[in-house]
């Protein structure tokens, strides 16, 4: 299975020139990034909540606009850059994925491609926000970009939960996990054909991540399997407690 999903879900990029300082974690750039994004994710849920449905539609649109505008601002940086290559340019990232079906969802919601949102997206974008494999700080691209991208696709998220678009069942948990195989399967195969490393499946990511504690290759990906099934367990933990406790509430 992949290992982006749970330890590092970004997109790879190149280091900025311009940018004034490297990258620390929880420096007052990255804590003020966080904020932004949960405030955000917190109106965006009340609005979800009140607007009403022809309203609710275009939030979501106009959120789908700001996914798309990544993606294109993105591969505009790369061209410009001359940095377009098969090896890091092509859509096989999970994080690609989830920002395809985050897409998606926005303009034409389905079941399937929420619940990669939901599961694939929560139990990876959360680890890549809070630990991101980046060389620079704000106000590199790098940095701007990747907080553009991954926060739209929380944004993306609360959207579909708040408004009423995503209820996962029993079946979610078993679903993503074979997609999630499905993907590790198709890709690693073509990361040993080719030298690539889509989704870290062959190497670790140069920055310090999870996979630094779960031992070499390939046993952190044996491991990843077990936490990807933890973590969508507690992602659809909640969703469970709120059916039996309506259930209890109706007797």
């Amino acid at each position: 299975m992949t290992i982006e999903s749970l330890a590092n879900l970004s997109i790879v990029h190149r280091p900025s020139p311009v940018s004034p300082q490297a990258f620390q974690a929880l420096n007052s750039h990255h804590l003020a990034a966080l904020g932004i994004i949960a405030s955000l994710g917190v109106a965006i849920a009340w609005a979800s909540a009140v607007l009403p449905p022809v309203a609710r539609k275009w939030l979501g649109r106009f959120i789908g606009l700001l996914l798309l505008g990544y993606a294109a601002v993105f591969y505009a940086q790369q061209w410009i850059g001359h940095s377009l290559s098969w090896q890091y340019s092509l859509p096989l990232e999970l994080c690609s994925l989830v920002l395809i079906a985050c897409i998606l969802c926005m303009f034409w919601p389905h079941p399937f491609t929420a619940e990669i949102a939901y599961f694939w997206g929560l139990g990876g974008v959360l680890h890549a926000i809070a630990t991101p494999d980046l060389g620079w700080s704000f106000p590199s691209w790098e940095f701007i970009l990747f907080f553009w991208g991954h926060g739209a696709t929380v944004l993306a998220i609360v959207y579909l939960i708040a408004g009423g678009f995503f209820r996962p069942s029993r079946a979610s948990i078993l679903r993503m996990m074979l997609a999630l195989n499905l993907y590790g399967a198709a890709v690693g195969a073509i990361d040993a054909v080719t030298g690539w490393n889509y989704g870290y499946l062959c190497r670790k990511p140069s920055m310090p991540s999870l996979l630094d504690y779960l031992g070499p290759w390939p046993w952190y990906l044996l491991s990843l399997e077990l936490i990807a099934l933890v973590s969508f367990f507690l992602l659809y933990l909640p969703w469970r407690l709120l059916v039996l406790f309506s259930k209890k509430s109706q007797i």
